[in-house]
């Protein structure tokens, strides 16, 4: 792909490397070791999350690592001019598929929630400055994959659901003080590997859209107040099996839309209506292509929600929503990696949204906004 050339003050000022149009190339010093990493160890990195951890305005991130194998979290510190501080989360290491930032205790600060496969799924709190000290472990040993944040029940304190494969999904409820009452989802099949959290028919009720695997559809269950869920209709095939899910109004019709990051086929946009029945699909990328994780974000400001792709064995994908229906591809990196997360936040504080890769066996790389280029 053609590349130019930029002077651009990133953090103070460094020369690098951007692809033509819409965000900065790993390739800012080489491929061998990217600038716009977090550090340079390889991984088996499942996801990333950002916040603000020690209230300094600047965008930090937590590093979930080992998947199947225990491996160490890393929190990284924004100075500023880069993630250029870096420590470990605990001295244990874990099999981690996530560590997310949420404020559990709702005290203004950002704690970290930590979700193992096949190991206990644990809380670190926040003292106000950065610092995490272990909690508590939560929930029950599972196969988990995931973990997905929303106040289930609006009671002020944010829940969690851990997606479990081949398990039930738990649904943990915060009573408050650090209280949680962990019951499981009740499905008929399961194998969810991503939970998208949203009130789908403005009832004023979160509810649950599940990216199931192994040939289970998709599925809606909608939140019937109470702690109570009901499953409403599948959705998808099955047989593609996704991996990830997103929910915005696409097509800015005033209604939500679905979107899901598929393996063995292409990825979907299942447009809402007002019969609920997501039956309008659109798909976008290329059948060959593994999609792990998927982000929506109005990356140009020109009112359309686009979407980031992380995919396995494949470059990652920005697509760029023209018309709510018609997307323009911009590969992040012509280089394949064996991305599992993506992520996106303002990590430079231009007021303009940047992607975060998570990569197996690899460097975990972000990539800066440059779309104010064109405004």
């Amino acid at each position: 792909m053609k590349k130019l050339i930029y002077f651009f003050l990133l953090f103070n000022s460094l020369l690098s490397f951007a692809q033509d149009r819409g965000f900065y190339s790993i390739n800012d010093m080489n491929s061998e070791e990217p600038r716009f990493s977090f550090g340079l160890q390889k991984q088996r990195t499942a996801s990333i999350s950002l916040g603000d951890i020690n209230k300094d305005g600047k965008m930090d991130a937590v590093v979930a690592n080992g998947r199947h194998w225990p491996e160490t979290n890393y929190i990284f510190y924004n100075s500023g001019k880069g993630f250029n501080s870096m420590k470990p989360l605990d001295n244990l290491s874990s099999t981690s598929y996530a560590a997310e930032l949420v404020d559990l205790n709702n005290d203004g600060h950002l704690d970290i929630l930590e979700i193992n496969d096949n190991a206990p799924h644990k809380i670190y709190l926040n003292d106000g400055s950065g610092n995490f000290t272990f909690h508590s472990e939560v929930g029950e040993v599972s196969n988990a994959r995931n973990v997905a944040l929303g106040d289930l029940d609006n009671n002020g304190f944010i829940d969690f659901i851990i997606t479990n494969r081949s398990q039930q999904n738990m649904i943990c409820y915060n009573n408050g003080k650090l209280d949680f009452d962990c019951v499981k989802l009740q499905t008929t099949k399961n194998s969810t590997i991503d939970i998208a959290i949203h009130d789908l028919n403005g009832d004023g009720l979160p509810d649950l859209v599940l990216a199931n695997r192994d040939t289970i559809p998709n599925e809606i269950y909608l939140n019937k107040g109470k702690r109570q869920f009901e499953k409403k209709l599948d959705f998808g095939t099955g047989t593609f099996e996704t991996r990830s899910v997103a929910i915005a109004d696409m097509n800015n019709d005033g209604m939500l839309d679905i979107v899901t990051g598929n393996i063995n086929g292409a990825n979907i946009i299942y447009f809402g209506n007002k019969n609920f029945t997501f039956s309008e699909t659109r798909s976008f990328g290329r059948d060959d292509t593994d999609t792990y994780s998927i982000a929506l974000a109005d990356f140009n400001k020109d009112g359309f929600i686009d979407i980031v792709t992380g995919n396995y064995g494949k470059p990652n994908t920005v697509f760029m929503n023209r018309d709510g229906t018609n997307f323009e591809e911009i590969n992040l990196t012509e280089r394949a990696s064996l991305t599992y997360g993506v992520t996106v936040g303002d990590l430079n504080g231009d007021g303009w949204l940047d992607i975060v890769i998570a990569n197996s066996d690899d460097f975990n790389v972000y990539y800066l906004n440059v779309f104010f280029r064109e405004k």
